[in-house]
């Protein structure tokens, strides 16, 4: 049965991961909890921090004293994780701040497009580009430090719960067509070029327009590894 996962760092946030947990169980919405932590848990996740190091490529053992390389060897490890149980996954949300978001959000990176995700940080309100990539990452400041709850982070952070909850329980649009995909660069000096070529071709493939900002060719690239598209029209060398 696929369910909503929680992740985070269960030996610092595992307040906030709790009351996360609560909500998503009171819609009525199975819940899992991912701990990201390396130490003693304050809760008890459904999944164990060493079952998520136990995914680590290399089989490397998490630091408990070295912040930087516990976050590092985190991360990779949640990513492998998150690759291996996509399946199981109708939702993610993660609390976290600069640890938990890097390592929730490397995880986060490697589920599909579509799937609903969430990362409640604070560090959301920055430069977020090292966080979503090219992913779907919905970035929620947290306004204040994840550091217990209060009377402000109660309120978002039960916004950030029914924002999944409601992601996950809305109908899924169905596609208005089997044509194959094509992906195509635009920027603001190609627009006209583009536009007439997306019309022309619209007929006989589903056009994918991508913002030639660097973000929006790497996701075009990405969706191409992944046979998503057929073709591309890389008309915006940029």
């Amino acid at each position: 049965m696929k369910a909503i996962h929680i992740a985070g760092t269960c030996d610092t946030k595992g307040e906030e991961i709790a009351w996360l947990r609560d909500l998503v169980v009171a819609a009525g919405h199975p819940a899992i909890v991912v701990d990201l932590g390396t130490r003693q848990p304050l809760i008890s996740p459904d999944v164990p921090s060493g079952d998520v190091a136990a995914c680590h490529p290399d089989g490397v053992t998490i630091s408990t004293t070295d912040r930087g390389s516990a976050v590092a060897a985190m991360g990779t490890a949640f990513s492998a994780w998150c690759r291996q149980n996509a399946d199981r996954i109708s939702g993610l949300i993660a609390v976290g701040g600069g640890g938990g978001t890097s390592i929730a959000c490397e995880g986060m990176r490697e589920l599909p497009y579509g799937l609903p995700k969430f990362m409640v940080s604070t560090l959301a309100s920055g430069d977020t580009s090292a966080y979503v990539g090219t992913s779907d990452i919905i970035m929620v400041p947290s306004v204040t430090d994840i550091a217990g709850l209060n009377r402000l982070s109660r309120v978002i952070l039960s916004n950030a719960a029914h924002a999944v909850i409601g992601a996950v329980g809305a109908p899924q649009p169905k596609s208005k067509t089997d044509l194959p995909a094509i992906g195509l660069t635009m920027f603001g000096v190609t627009t006209p070029a583009v536009t007439a070529i997306a019309d022309h071709l619209k007929r006989d493939f589903d056009c994918l327009v991508f913002h030639a900002t660097g973000t929006g060719g790497r996701a075009m690239e990405r969706l191409l590894g992944q046979g998503v598209l057929a073709g591309l029209v890389d008309i915006t060398t940029t």
